[in-house]
């Protein structure tokens, strides 16, 4: 049997189309044959968005001018990227070795998680500041002229 799905959404404890719910899962469920059933409700999951991605690779952009600048030698925000998914999103492999994970797939939620990880982690290890999303232009526009960001 093929799964089947209502969605629908509830904003200030209200269900706004609640009767037509009601009236698709009964009929739904009328056309059933006999035998168990589960019934699941899952919360959707929003992808990570375009501004979080962004201020993901601008903070790893600040960390790698920082890093490079303590151990004499380039290191890529792709480097910072890896490294933080190996701390904060490790995956156990076979032979129980840990690779880094990836950000790619993670739920708006949990790249947001996964950001406060690398802020918090950024200040209290390198005590680096990470610009806010609210500052984040700014900064951008900073690392372009080639000032830095402080």
């Amino acid at each position: 049997m093929a799964k089947r799905a209502l969605k629908f959404t509830k904003e200030r404890g209200t269900i706004s189309n609640r009767q037509e719910l009601r009236s698709t899962l009964d009929m739904w469920l009328d056309t059933l044959g006999n035998g168990n059933y589960i019934m699941a409700i899952e919360r959707v999951q929003r992808p990570r968005s375009n501004p979080q991605n962004r201020l993901m690779w601008l903070w790893f952009t600040i960390i790698a001018q920082s890093w490079s600048e303590a151990v004499g030698r380039t290191i890529t925000p792709e480097q910072v990227h890896d490294a933080y998914c190996q701390i904060f999103l490790p995956v156990t492999m076979p032979n129980g070795a840990t690779i880094a994970g990836s950000t790619s797939r993670l739920s708006s939620d949990e790249f947001t998680d996964f950001l406060n990880k690398v802020q918090a982690d950024a200040a209290s290890e390198y005590g680096i500041r990470l610009p806010t999303p609210e500052e984040a232009m700014y900064a951008q526009y900073q690392i372009y002229m080639g000032t830095g960001y402080n």
